[in-house]
């Protein structure tokens, strides 16, 4: 058991004998991928969006909360041989079981799969992760294409990343490449093939694009992405610094405290304390602070544009490759041995699913589960003995530096007495329309724009504001690739010894939660950390003149990490992994919320479940985590102590919300839902107005939860629920009454209901999923049980 930095070299010492070796099975798995494996949809099947029959199979079991079987070997509906020495069999929901005689012959068999399931996805990824999204989708995605190219690599970077790789994870890459290859070979050829051509995705035609040969960089671009954006995105230091500047340092404290009172954290108290580098004192952190806003005021005042497209690299549309995901796991051990793990990884519902299921079996390794179509991996899964789940870790890894420009001369920049010059590049970039346009009447809309591209010592140029450039310095910069052979040693690992040993050559920050078949348990928190300046606050930008460097990266052995906790449980849902983390400048919006983070309702969930650990137990767990309103069972002790003293409107409105459980699923015979849905919202909107009133200007903060999380608090309305007392409660309610006759036309709380609310579900080519309720849930799920 671990417990925290002191003595860690002692406790890593004799950690083989306190985990057993796992040498015995995983028992029972099921997963669920709405709406379904493919992505395929044919020429004939266009207009419609129809093509594969296991485009949208899926979607029956997720809205019932079922899954389909998850273990290995599942009975065979097709076989194929694409290639002696592979063998492909597919299921009854068409998931592919690659079978290998080599390891290079799986990953080609790997390849060749994912292709025919995704081509088209593959397409728009390598698109997306080169900025050329907009030769493919048109000019609304120049934006992206931006980010892609600015925040990113040049393709000579990514081939020097590409080289630095293992040997080992370099021949996976190609031969992946080269199985996607051959379907595509398949495909074009089937151009001269009237009957074939129906192997063709229908996008390559309705967008007049090429189907072209698949690249080493173009993996490699995927898992940049991957590695980088959707563990963590960037900062909000523009957003925190206009809140400094118009409302002054007691709203940024109130609103983007570095310590929360009651911070859940997936590792407990007890098992250790983890700060991401050396702590400093509350004495210091004042002076820290002091020196930070004093800098604020000499800056240029952030503008609402600057804020905006500082978050706009967080608010990519839901399946879009790079955007930032949330996702929620919990693992318990079995009294006498074994384990349960769930995990639902929350990357915005999509058709196809940012994900992709397969299986692989090689000498050496047997392995199923999700990965981004496009690299030789297994994300989130299982193998015999051991599995796993991931979740973004939404730390604080990179920071914004205020570059001081030379005056009228706007690529030239002091840094240490000296002006730099910055590298600058001018980037082409392309858009189209494809032949959708003919069918709506209008002539397809072609052409090119050009941005001048700027770094300097810290970083990519990312905003300018009078005399200051702005650019971002990543504790990741050029290590992203480094997370592929540390994964393939997850995807390999026998017990839990051998993730733990993975886990510290991770470099992106995403959430490592595992279980063996031994009932051994652990969660880590992986990446790359910088060492912050002591003299200058976290939640603001930094000079970029030379006196704010980094020291260097945090030791990863000492990062966050916890292995059979006594109380026999671990949950993680996006909150901070131990006490001393700070939540930084607010890159995870959430983790403000303090005790009335949604992870609160996930551990009250778990610890129950802890109690008496069985399968139908975790599946009783996973409908709760996903059809409550987090908050509302957490808020019960503070409502109730409203309600004792509250009258008139405000009574009426708190009693229906202490009569109301959270479940935002249950409807009558009209399809209608608990009045306590439309008055919690009502109630949480009316809260956040009568906290931040007394703040000032609060701009650049959610105005509502993500389609993600609709009923999840945004991090106004968690300030408010976890500052207002019970007057103020009482005053929101009564307000939430006025606001809720208004829109009903009815002071009666009875006919304050709302419809069942559903989520739309994009696509990512011609796909046309049906829309589908709304679940606070995984895109994919998996749960697995292990014994011994």
């Amino acid at each position: 058991m671990l417990r925290g930095i002191v003595g860690l070299a002692a406790t890593v010492a004799t950690f083989g004998l306190l985990v057993p070796g796992a040498d015995a099975r995983v028992s029972r798995a099921e997963g669920v991928l709405p709406p379904g494996q493919s992505g395929y949809v044919s020429l004939t099947g266009l207009l419609s969006g129809s093509g594969s029959p296991h485009l949208y199979d899926q979607q029956p079991l997720f809205v019932n909360f079922q899954r389909k079987p998850f273990m290995l070997d599942q009975p065979g509906g097709t076989t194929e041989q694409p290639k002696q020495g592979v063998t492909i069999v597919r299921d009854a929901y068409g998931v592919p079981s690659i079978t290998g005689d080599s390891d290079l012959n799986a990953w080609w068999g790997a390849g060749y799969a994912v292709a025919q399931d995704r081509l088209f996805q593959l397409e728009a990824f390598r698109h997306a992760t080169k900025g050329r999204l907009a030769e493919l989708t048109g000019k609304d995605a120049l934006e992206d294409d931006l980010i892609s190219r600015r925040d990113y690599y040049t393709a000579d970077e990514r081939a020097q990343m590409l080289a630095r790789m293992p040997a080992e994870s370099r021949a996976r890459l190609e031969a992946y490449r080269d199985g996607v290859n051959r379907w595509i070979r398949h495909v074009n050829l089937d151009l001269l093939d009237p009957v074939g051509v129906l192997d063709l995705p229908a996008e390559y035609v309705a967008t007049l694009t090429p189907v072209e040969p698949w690249t080493l960089d173009d993996s490699v671009a995927i898992g940049i992405f991957l590695g980088r954006t959707i563990p963590s995105g960037d900062g909000s230091e523009l957003r925190n610094l206009r809140v400094a500047q118009k409302s002054g340092r007691a709203a940024l404290e109130a609103l983007v405290p570095l310590r929360l009172r009651g911070q859940l954290s997936t590792i407990p108290k007890s098992e250790g304390r983890f700060p991401q580098g050396p702590e400093l004192t509350p004495a210091q952190e004042r002076a820290a602070l002091d020196r930070s806003l004093e800098l604020a005021s000499k800056l240029p005042a952030a503008s609402r544009a600057a804020v905006a497209g500082a978050a706009a690299k967080n608010d990519l549309a839901a399946g879009r490759i790079g955007r930032v995901g949330g996702s929620s796991m919990f693992t318990v051990r079995k009294p006498g041995g074994g384990a349960l793990l769930f995990n639902g990884p929350q990357l915005g519902f999509s058709a196809p699913e940012l994900f992709v299921e397969l299986e692989v079996h090689a000498p050496g390794i047997d392995v199923r589960g999700v990965t981004a179509p496009g690299l030789p991996i297994i994300g989130t899964g299982h193998n015999e003995n051991v599995a796993w789940g991931i979740t973004s870790g939404l730390s604080d890894e990179d920071d914004l530096y205020a570059e001081k420009l030379v005056p009228g001369q706007p690529e030239k920049y002091w840094y240490k007495g000296q002006i730099r010059q910055m590298d600058c590049r001018d980037e082409t970039f392309r858009y189209k329309e494809g032949v959708s346009a003919l069918l709506d009447g209008r002539v397809p809309e072609l052409g090119s724009t050009t941005q001048r591209i700027c770094r300097t010592v810290h970083g990519p140029v990312q905003e300018r504001e009078g005399n200051v450039a702005y650019a971002r310095r990543y504790a990741i910069w050029k290590r992203e690739t480094e997370t592929l052979p540390a994964m393939e040693q997850v995807n390999r690992a026998k017990d839990i010894q051998d993730v733990d040993r993975a886990s510290r050559q991770l470099t992106w920050n995403e959430n490592l939660m595992a279980a063996d078949s031994k009932g051994n348990i652990g969660y880590w928190h992986p990446g790359l950390f910088q060492q912050r300046p002591a003299d200058y606050d976290q939640r603001l930008p930094l000079p970029g003149t030379g006196e704010a460097e980094w020291p260097g990266l945090i030791d990863r052995a000492s990062l966050p990490r916890v292995i059979n906790p006594a109380q026999g449980w671990l949950a993680n849902w996006n909150n901070v992994p131990s006490q001393g983390w700070t939540t930084g400048d607010s890159t995870a919006d959430e983790r403000l919320g303090g005790q009335f983070h949604r992870v609160g309702w996930l551990m009250w969930l778990v610890r129950s479940l802890a109690k008496a650990p069985t399968w139908e137990g975790a599946e009783r767990t996973i409908r709760q985590e996903g059809s409550v309103a987090q908050q509302r069972p957490l808020a019960g002790r503070r409502l109730r102590l409203a309600a004792a003293g509250a009258s008139g409107k405000a009574a009426r409105v708190l009693a229906v919300l202490r009569a109301w459980n959270g479940d935002y699923t249950r409807t009558d015979a009209a399809g209608t839902v608990d009045p306590g849905v439309a008055t919690w919202d009502a109630f949480k909107q009316q809260a956040d107005r009568i906290a931040t009133a007394p703040l000032g200007p609060v701009e650049g903060f959610a105005a509502k939860p993500s389609s993600t999380h609709q009923f999840d608090a945004t991090d106004r309305q968690a300030y408010a629920l976890r500052t207002l007392d019970a007057d103020g409660y009482r005053r929101a309610a009564a307000a939430a009454f006025d606001a809720l006759k208004a829109r009903f036309g009815s002071d009666d709380p009875a006919r304050w209901r709302e419809p069942r609310r559903d989520i739309a579900v994009p696509a990512q080519g011609a796909a046309q999923a049906p829309r589908q309720p709304f679940f606070d849930r995984g895109t994919w799920e998996q749960l697995i049980e292990l014994e011994p």
